[in-house]
């Protein structure tokens, strides 16, 4: 007769999640994950020294199914001459606001982000989009002060460099306040980024209110991700104030338990309403 045989658990024995070991496919990826997940938490992850223990050809497919699957994140970036990687590995795969973070942690110091692994591609224009928005305005900026110093070193006359100056002074001036208006207006509104993770934490912190009964964790995770990545289309984070994102993630999640319902024959239709936009508070029922 076969048994699986557990014995006592010490400090000696790694702890690996079920999810990993039964959804990856590729028994070198099931053995590289287990290999990693024995290492210490400070273990700074190297290919060259997987290689070298176990070959070039079984850790590079095992990665493979790891980044597919988003057990494994590689981010390449660029510190001055020098090409360096980011490796992050887990057994429990990451989310799109696990890896904004690490994008967030790579580009301090004017790192530049030159590829990620395919599973996480697209969070990188979000943050390329901000990048572009801010070196705009720094150019307008810069250009400015250039001309001015243009104008006085390629003077015309003491009089028409002093009114080209003064004009472009007062154009620089007209722009700055208009931009502090701006700010003023949007300064409860939060970037992409920002937002993006803190709608991402808002649904979560709802899956005990609407999840149980309706979806299972996998499907839960992925109609999430679905529906934050749809607001991110739509520039959501243009018209939702930082404090009302919680009321906002609320009503959204509400309105889609009330479709699920609906369409399963829960419910009679009725026309749900919640101002989320002037909420302060949410209760925990659906309107029906």
């Amino acid at each position: 007769m076969s048994n699986i045989i557990k014995r006592r658990k010490t400090s000696d024995y790694a702890q690996i999640h079920n999810g990993a070991l039964q959804e990856l496919d590729d028994i070198r990826s099931i053995g590289l994950i287990s290999h990693l997940m024995s290492l210490p938490d400070t273990w700074i992850i190297s290919k060259m020294q997987l290689y070298k223990k176990f070959g070039r050809g079984p850790i590079t497919n095992a990665i493979k199914e790891l980044e597919a699957k988003k057990y494994w994140v590689t981010i390449q970036y660029r510190e001055g001459k020098k090409t360096l990687y980011y490796y992050n590995v887990s057994d429990v795969a990451f989310d799109d606001s696990e890896v904004l973070n690490m994008i967030e942690e790579v580009n301090q110091g004017g790192r530049r982000i030159t590829f990620i692994s395919e599973s996480f591609a697209h969070l990188v224009s979000i943050v390329e989009n901000q990048q572009l928005k801010t070196e705009s305005a720094t150019f307008e900026d810069s250009s400015i002060v250039d001309f001015e110093q243009l104008t006085v070193n390629n003077s015309f006359s003491t009089v028409e460099n002093r009114h080209l100056i003064n004009k472009e002074v007062k154009t620089n001036k007209e722009k700055q306040n208009k931009d502090k208006q701006t700010l003023l207006i949007n300064k409860e509104f939060l970037n992409p980024i920002k937002f993006k993770i803190s709608l991402l934490d808002a649904c979560n912190s709802y899956y005990s209110n609407f999840a149980p009964s309706r979806w299972s964790k996998k499907t839960w995770l992925t109609l999430i991700e679905k529906f934050v990545n749809e607001k991110m289309q739509d520039e959501a984070y243009i018209s939702v104030p930082a404090d009302k994102i919680q009321s906002y993630a609320y009503q959204s999640l509400k309105n889609m338990a009330y479709s699920h319902d609906f369409k399963n024959d829960k419910i009679e239709r009725k026309i749900p309403f919640y101002d989320w936009l002037n909420a302060d508070t949410e209760d925990d029922e659906l309107p029906y």
